[in-house]
């Protein structure tokens, strides 16, 4: 029973972590996204409809460091302490911060060379 709670009290809290960040992120890439361009993002996306996939791509791409940020960071600061919970490896974390990181930038470059 105290597996299970523990779990559960770890689940709870990464989906928090996860949600807390994900505003923060999505926020923060909003402000730039805005002042770069000068428009709101709203304005964006009905002038040129093909900006929400890349809006998706970022959104992707936050999650990836979100994730990453999880695994190896406050994974180990939780309830939960189980005998397989270890961090990514350092090649697997510098391929998914590239991975991410291409996703955050596309939006930009889109933006920067389209309008």
């Amino acid at each position: 029973m105290r597996l299970f709670s523990t779990g559960l009290l770890e689940m709870v809290r990464a989906l928090f972590i996860f949600v807390v960040l994900y505003f923060v992120f999505g926020a923060i890439s909003n402000y730039f996204l805005e002042t770069f361009t000068n428009r709101p993002i709203g304005q964006l996306t009905e002038e040129y409809p093909y900006l929400m996939y890349f809006l998706a791509l970022q959104a992707i791409g936050i999650a990836i460091l979100i994730f990453i940020l999880y695994r190896n960071k406050f994974q180990f600061t939780g309830w939960y302490k189980g005998k397989r919970v270890k961090p990514l490896s350092k090649t697997t974390t510098r391929i998914l911060v590239v991975i991410s990181v291409v996703a955050i930038l596309a939006l930009y470059i889109v933006v920067g060379f389209g309008l």
